[in-house]
């Protein structure tokens, strides 16, 4: 038995890199963990290692869409409630420091940089925030 058995907690950003480790720690100490990025292939990725480490598929819960988008944001928060009843843990992992193909110091690139790295997470915030005071959860940004 793990020491995180029972928790649920949402990684953002964890179909590659620092989430993807987060993601699988967490599990690995008995966590029910939603994974979450952009890439359906990098995300499939993250969840075979799951199930790799013997992280069945009760306590794997996906969703892939762009952060930036509320949408994706309600996903998050109502497919983890719906799979798990409840939320523990929300690490703001998902980030980046530029967008492909658009000039870095442009208004542009700022704007998509704002959107993904500060209002996704204040955005998930303000979503998860009444399930984590049911918890006594914690917010890891």
């Amino acid at each position: 038995m793990g020491k995180l058995e029972g928790k649920v907690v949402i990684v953002t950003g964890s179909s590659n890199g620092i989430g993807r480790a987060t993601a699988v720690l967490f599990a690995e100490e008995g966590a029910s963990v939603t994974i979450h990025g952009r890439s359906t292939e990098s995300l499939k990725t993250t969840e075979e290692i799951l199930k790799s480490k013997g992280v069945p598929d009760s306590r794997i819960a996906v969703v892939q869409g762009v952060i930036e988008e509320e949408k994706t944001c309600e996903e998050l928060i109502q497919k983890t409630v719906d799979k798990f009843g409840k939320i523990d843990v929300l690490i703001n992992n998902a980030g980046i420091a530029f967008k492909k193909g658009v000039d870095p110091s442009s208004l542009e690139n700022y704007q998509y940089l704002l959107d993904v790295n500060l209002k996704s997470a204040v955005h998930l915030t303000q979503l998860a925030t009444p399930y984590l005071e049911k918890t006594k959860g914690n917010i890891i940004n």
